[in-house]
């Protein structure tokens, strides 16, 4: 009897093991002959659009298949309009992912009217790099410094509620008395930076340190800008001397509403998948990414094109970070709610 038990329970053993080598099997086939669509949630041109199609070009090497990879440019709403996308439209097969700007963990907490998702239920992959924002102003600007923005008005360009440039002018000048004015409506960074050069802004608040190194260097060498802040926890290398805006905080609740604003700086080029897509995928893509940062043709291109590959994030890391924005204390949340809400005109 006791033998008997024994041949069954091996008997079972090799059937699930069986079953199990034939799933990972068909996982492993899956990608053969299939395309990944990249939703990049910008226009083409700029800094997150060159960012999607390198890990178009590479992603795919580390996926079993091999499945071909096209980049979807879906910009809108500060990212609301691609994440809408993957989490109500695209495929939850694994055959889409997106990447956006790193604003989405805070979007349904800072603009939940138009951020109808769980950023907890999303399926993250990955974050290429850390990457502090900074505030620049054009050499004509009547204000160069931080300091002076409380004084003297300067118009700072921006896309719409719920993106960097926008917000943080609404929190700055609520939290710290600047005076900086708004002029929104804008597509994308690359817009604003245009309506720089026509005259119409005279700087913006919050724009990614390597998408001006990347996309303006120019500028930075000629002195047409002049970079006021930076938004980081600690001074970047690159930004010696730049004010931190962290140290305009005077007290723990203005240091608080600062906190959950930029903490997702920390993972500042995320991508993601839908809800729902079964875990043998999203282990594989998982270790695709990962590998993929690690990639020496991909961080031989990421280099030539001057982009940033720091500390990036993989999906361990970049849930907890999403978790625990998630998780900020909701008189935080309420407050910053607060001061967004009173420019509800703009939105």
């Amino acid at each position: 009897m006791q033998v008997r038990t024994l041949t069954s329970a091996a008997v079972l053993g090799l059937f699930l093991a069986g079953a199990s080598t034939a799933t990972r099997a068909a996982d492993d086939d899956f990608y053969k002959g299939k395309q990944l669509q990249i939703v990049c949630a910008t226009e083409a041109g700029g800094l997150y659009d060159i960012y999607s199609r390198l890990i178009a070009k590479h992603m795919p090497r580390h996926i079993p298949g091999n499945p071909n990879a096209v980049v979807l440019n879906m910009p809108g709403g500060g990212s609301i309009k691609a994440t809408n996308y993957i989490v109500n439209v695209a495929p939850r097969d694994g055959t889409a992912i997106a990447g956006t700007h790193s604003a989405v963990p805070t979007l349904p907490l800072t603009a939940p009217d138009q951020a109808k998702f769980d950023v907890n239920a999303l399926s993250w992959i990955g974050s290429i790099t850390k990457d502090p924002f900074v505030a620049f102003v054009w050499h004509t600007a009547p204000s160069q410094t931080l300091e002076g923005l409380k004084t003297i008005p300067v118009v700072m360009g921006g896309a719409s509620a719920g993106t960097g440039g926008v917000d943080m002018v609404m929190l700055a000048n609520e939290l710290f008395g600047m005076k900086m004015k708004l002029v929104i409506g804008y597509k994308d960074s690359i817009e604003v930076k245009l309506a720089m050069e026509r005259g119409e802004v005279q700087g913006t608040f919050s724009n990614s340190w390597s998408d001006l190194k990347t996309t303006n260097m120019n500028w930075i060498q000629e002195g047409k800008v002049k970079v006021i802040a930076q938004h980081g926890f600690t001074e970047h290398p690159e930004l010696k001397g730049v004010p931190l805006l962290m140290d305009q905080a005077k007290n723990e609740a203005d240091r608080q509403a600062l906190i959950f604003m930029l903490a997702r700086q920390e993972a500042s080029k995320p991508y993601f998948a839908p809800p729902g897509v079964p875990a043998a995928r999203m282990a594989i893509l998982r270790a695709a990414f990962d590998a993929t940062m690690k990639d020496p043709e991909f961080l031989k291109d990421a280099t030539q094109a001057h982009l940033a590959v720091d500390e990036p994030m993989n999906a361990e890391q970049l849930t907890k970070m999403v978790r625990d924005v998630s998780a900020t204390p909701k008189p935080v949340v309420e407050r910053v709610q607060a001061i967004l809400a009173k420019a509800s005109g703009l939105r």
